[in-house]
């Protein structure tokens, strides 16, 4: 391998028009469905600069059992002996447009029933799970809810209110099926030629003659195509993050994770944005698998077209299996695991870390999240290896 051979494949990949064409597509859409959001009341008028005064009013126990009381369906009128006036004065602030001050009231409303719910249901759990555990026999779904109970308690994991949008979307970003497919849509476009190109071109005997070695090239074309998917998946994050952020405004950055839809028992305890990086990792191990996989049929085909839709059916269908399917409470069954091992799931996350969800590994239960990263490290591992024998072993021909 040499600096030469590296950007030649690297032109070669980067050259494809019809990766920058979905480029752009992409991403005028996005942008199209995004900026809609930026003069929404509940987007651009929020409660957040009223945390101090809120953080101390939902402290009262009073305040607590009354919400409980009600269902957790209080009204503005249940809820003003308990909240300070100075929230009251900041929404009449809006008084002469009744739109924002309607949204305003009625985020007050929703976050405060929704984060008593959220609170109670999460001691509710580990009390549930605290009884099993005191019960429990030597079960594989005993040792799954024993060892979730003792994460919970290892685990400090905070829920805080959450008074504006942005957490929630921030974490959407690499949870809805949308942008985690685009991305992967990008890197199957501009991989499936890889090798299968050679053929058409007619360089295919060249390069297993080089006085690199079919080593040197196999090696270039693998940095090349690492730097190619780096660049993208990183590039397009940061767009779509940059988007978010300029739609919905950025999170709190000490706002955790736990306090956002869908997490309240999560044992995860690290912030919104230490999730969201944590996703951005799982969208590059993910892209690189694909990768991988790409390359590896790409090397035993004459055909770009062959591994793009065999490596697209297989991320595809087990992404759409992964969002039909609902993923069993402690530990995962043969019939889920091929969703849950997912590249979609490593992109997205959530569900793997909603609540504690396990493997059962020769006996030992094993955070099915653990487990997935180490399927597809192991898978990309065995794509290259397939993808350098079945490369450097090539018969050059006349």
């Amino acid at each position: 391998m040499n600096t030469k051979m590296l950007s030649t494949e690297l032109y070669k990949i980067y050259s494809k028009k019809v990766i920058w064409v979905a480029l752009a597509s992409f991403l005028a859409l996005y942008l199209l469905l995004k900026l809609q959001f930026i003069d929404k009341a509940n987007v651009k008028y929020t409660l957040e600069p009223m945390r101090p005064e809120l953080t101390s009013a939902v402290e009262n126990p009073d305040f607590h059992k009354l919400v409980m009381e009600k269902d957790y369906n209080c009204t503005v009128e249940d809820m003003k002996p308990y909240i300070p006036a100075s929230v009251f004065d900041y929404i009449e602030l809006y008084s002469k447009n009744e739109r924002i001050r309607r949204s305003l009231n009625r985020d007050l409303v929703n976050i405060i029933n929704n984060y008593y719910e959220r609170t109670d249901n999460r001691v509710a759990f580990i009390n549930e799970l605290s009884q099993d555990a005191a019960m429990s026999d030597n079960t594989k779904l005993a040792k799954a809810k024993t060892k979730l109970l003792q994460i919970y308690q290892s685990t400090p994991v905070t829920i805080e209110l959450n008074l504006e949008s942005s957490a929630n979307n921030f974490i959407d970003v690499n949870h809805s099926a949308l942008f985690p497919c685009v991305i992967m849509l990008i890197i199957l476009v501009g991989l499936a030629g890889i090798y299968a190109d050679e053929y058409t071109s007619g360089t295919l005997s060249p390069l297993l003659t080089s006085r690199q070695g079919r080593r040197g090239v196999f090696f270039s074309k693998l940095l090349a195509a690492t730097i190619f998917i780096f660049s993208i998946v990183l590039f397009m994050e940061a767009i779509y993050m940059a988007v978010t952020a300029i739609c919905y405004h950025a999170p709190n950055t000490a706002i955790s994770a736990a306090s956002t839809n869908g997490l309240s028992l999560t044992t995860y305890g690290g912030t919104v944005m230490g999730f969201c990086f944590r996703q951005i990792s799982g969208t590059l191990l993910a892209a690189m698998t694909l990768g991988s996989i790409v390359m590896c049929i790409s090397a035993y085909s004459k055909n770009a077209l062959i591994p793009f839709f065999i490596a697209g059916i297989y991320y595809g269908s087990t992404a759409i299996y992964a969002n039909m399917i609902t993923f069993p409470e402690y530990i995962s069954s043969i019939w889920s695991l091929p969703g849950e091992l997912s590249l979609f799931m490593l992109q997205t996350q959530v569900e793997l870390v909603d609540t504690g969800h396990f493997t059962n590994i020769f006996g030992l239960m094993v955070s099915t999240l653990t487990v997935n990263v180490i399927f597809n490290l192991i898978l990309m591992m065995l794509c290259l290896m397939i993808c350098y024998k079945g490369y450097t072993q090539k018969e050059v021909k006349n």
